[in-house]
């Protein structure tokens, strides 16, 4: 799979490699936003649906905030859904914004943008990345497989947690009663977007588990998944191993009895309310409920937690050497 970022500067790929793509959505997203004219602005809704998914609204306004070239790449130009100026990342915040939008001839009163509407710049170029992110999901999820195929003898989990724009990955063994940790750190060029986890930590799980034969817990949705085919379920497939999702919050879903429901069919258990299971791939419903209880006794997996707890002493070890 192969994509031209539009960004006048250069044009950079996703990249299909080693059977994960390693998808730089930042540089597309500045990309876009240095398309919006002098006297005119955009909102964060606008370069969403420019990525593909209004979902990715949210991600949009992380990105602004982290720009790394505010002069080259115009963030200011970039307001709320209502006219108003909204927030702007800079030591006079909002005052500035306004500022820079002046200088470019758009008149603000009070905060909000006059003739929003007929100025509102919604004609990008773009190739709609999340679209085929999307495609992606559909193709991998045609080979999920939730039959049970797995040996419970060895169980890993595998957690990321971040910093900015880096990752800390780790995963922990259990390999009859001796815990291996592995670790991971990896700069991650894709922001948080529901239902596209898979594109910012899968690299991750596929550098710390790639030779891994056991069950894999996973801090995450298998088939509880807008489009079933939540991280555990990617992960599983373009691995090849059994995996599960355990994921901390309930997302969607309806829940009866504990079990969660997408319309009429099953697709998760509730075993408390930051313990919910999913089946990711090679491993069914009921087992992967039966697995994690084992497991857990009712609570968040101790294995899980060994690896949580290891990303963020990853992550602490790097703020230490960057203070």
């Amino acid at each position: 799979m192969k994509i031209t970022y539009n960004d006048e500067s250069h044009a950079t790929d996703m990249i299909e490699t080693g059977g994960t793509l390693d998808v730089d959505l930042y540089s597309y997203f500045y990309g876009l936003v240095r398309q919006i004219p002098r006297g005119m602005v955009s909102t964060y809704g606008d370069l969403a649906r420019a990525l593909g998914d209004i979902a990715a609204s949210r991600a949009c306004g992380y990105m602004l905030s982290i720009n790394p070239d505010p002069e080259g790449t115009p963030c200011y130009k970039v307001v709320r859904s209502d006219g108003t100026v909204g927030k702007y990342t800079h030591i006079l915040g909002e005052i500035e914004k306004i500022r820079r939008l002046e200088r470019d001839g758009v008149t603000v009163e009070g905060d909000s943008v006059n003739n929003f509407e007929q100025i509102r710049f919604k004609d990008f170029e773009t190739d709609f990345p999340l679209n085929a992110l999307r495609n992606e999901q559909e193709r991998v999820r045609s080979m999920v497989d939730l039959t049970d195929d797995f040996d419970a003898s060895r169980v890993a989990a595998v957690d990321v947690s971040y910093d900015d724009e880096y990752g800390y990955g780790a995963m922990a063994i259990d390999d009859g009663g001796n815990i291996e940790i592995r670790e991971s750190v990896q700069e991650v060029r894709f922001p948080y977007i529901p239902g596209y986890l898979a594109f910012r930590e899968f690299k991750f799980i596929k550098d710390l588990a790639g030779n891994f034969d056991g069950v894999l817990l996973i801090d995450g949705n298998g088939l509880l998944h807008p489009r079933k085919i939540g991280l555990a379920s990617y992960a599983g497939v373009m691995l090849n191993i059994p995996t599960i999702g355990v994921a901390k919050s309930l997302l969607l879903g309806t829940v009866s009895d504990n079990w969660v429901h997408m319309g009429e069919e099953k697709v998760a258990y509730v075993i408390n309310k930051n313990t919910i299971v999913s089946p990711g791939h090679k491993v069914s419903l009921g087992s992967s409920v039966d697995l994690v209880k084992k497991l857990s006794h009712g609570k968040y997996p101790d294995i899980l937690k060994v690896a949580h707890n290891n990303t963020v002493r990853l992550r602490h070890e790097k703020q230490k050497l960057m203070s």
